[in-house]
Formats: structure tokens, C-alpha cells, sequence
């Protein structure tokens, strides 16, 4: 069952990191079927999934953002530190205490609080330093 679906509103405008923020799409689906089916298993799978995706994106974005100069990179870095935390204290907890909806709801937080807010900040600077204007 799919419970959420990319649309245009969250292009960050570069394809590649587009794709990929729709693979954090894809997992938040995943998350919300594990949780409707009890499935720890799949649960399992899906951190690991995470996992994987942090490192590739993460590394991905914030070469690009190194790349073009983008000032708050560090800061940006940090986010991302934050989220590779916060999956690694999932997968520990696992078995124990973490709450299959605890992950969902983590993931749709990131993916309004960081896609939606903080990797438009470098959608704007880039807008800005293309058409010339002194990227704010």
C-alpha cells in the first residue's frame, strides 16, 4: 500500500538527488507496510536499508553542495549525522524497544523538516548563483 507519492513540489531540481529522495519516499512506504503488518523482519531489512541510503545520499549531496560552493554545508553535514544516528540507535534498539511506527514517523519527519525545508535552501542558492544575482 502506498502512502506516499513524490511529487514536483519536492524537487530539489537536480535529477539525481531527486531520484534518490524518492527512494526515501519508497522507504517511508515501507515503513508504514512493516508497521500495518507487524513485520519485524521487513523492519530489519529496512534499516539496513536506510542505512545504505544515508551513506550513498548523503555523500552524494554534500559532494554536490561542496562542489558548488554552497555555504552551509557544515551545518547541512551535521543533519545528516543527526539522521545516521538516529537509524543506528533504531537498529540497536530493535529487538528491545524501538516501536515500528517510531521509525515511520522519523522518516516523514525527515522528509518534511529536511527535503522540504532544509534541501531547499540549496534549491534557492543555486537558483540564485545560475541566474547571477549573490546567492543569499
Amino acid at each position: 500500500m502506498t502512502l506516499m507519492l513524490w511529487d514536483e513540489t519536492m524537487s530539489v531540481g537536480v535529477p539525481e538527488l531527486d531520484s534518490q529522495h524518492q527512494t526515501l519516499i519508497a522507504l517511508i512506504n515501507d515503513a508504514y507496510e512493516a508497521i500495518r503488518k507487524h513485520d519485524e523482519h521487513l523492519m530489519t531489512t529496512l534499516l539496513d536499508q536506510m542505512r545504505e541510503y544515508a551513506a550513498m545520499h548523503f555523500h552524494f549531496e554534500e559532494e554536490y553542495m561542496r562542489q558548488t560552493g554552497y555555504p552551509d554545508l557544515v551545518s547541512h553535514r551535521e543533519l545528516h549525522d543527526g539522521f545516521n544516528d538516529k537509524v543506528e540507535e533504531f537498529q540497536q534498539q530493535l529487538h528491545s524497544k524501538t516501536n515500528f511506527s517510531q521509525v515511520f514517523v522519523f522518516l516523514s519527519r525527515w522528509l518534511t523538516a529536511h527535503i522540504m525545508k532544509e534541501d531547499m535552501r540549496y534549491t534557492r542558492y543555486m537558483a540564485q548563483k545560475a541566474a547571477g544575482g549573490e546567492p543569499a
